[in-house]
């Protein structure tokens, strides 16, 4: 039997692969908090990957201004809703270049919050199929 690949959740791609046309893709931005995480890529990228994204994601670390931001994006617009209604994201308009953007602070509490958010969902899945789940990134 063959799997319908239009239905398979996506998994991260470089930066590259994904960001070919900034104008057509979708981006929803963490400003790090110093001392919040230890590496907020990984915790980001766990999220995202429970969330299923049913489209190309990408995300990249840089240093701005003021502080280090993950840059998570998106080929898909319901990919990026979706993480952005899991950590509260609000429209922003920094990075014009962009179909659409979204950001928010990525502080302690909301760490912690995505962290035993991914924990309550392993368990939940490691339930209802009877097997144990990988853990869940350090915070």
């Amino acid at each position: 039997m063959v799997e319908d690949t239009r239905y398979r959740a996506m998994t991260q791609h470089t930066w590259t692969e994904v960001v070919d046309d900034p104008a057509a893709r979708h981006l929803v931005v963490a400003r790090v908090q110093p001392k919040s995480i230890d590496q907020p890529n990984v915790l980001l990228a766990a999220l995202i990957e429970r969330l299923g994204p049913v489209g190309e994601f990408a995300l990249l670390t840089r240093c701005e201004e003021d502080c280090a931001v993950v840059l998570c994006a998106f080929s898909h617009p319901e990919d990026a809703q979706s993480l952005a209604y899991a950590v509260e994201a609000e429209a922003i308009d920094r990075y014009p270049e962009w179909a659409s953007q979204r950001g928010f602070t990525l502080d302690r509490a909301v760490a912690q919050a995505v962290i035993d958010a991914l924990e309550a969902s392993a368990l939940e899945q490691a339930a209802l199929t009877g097997r144990p789940q990988p853990a869940t990134p350090p915070a």
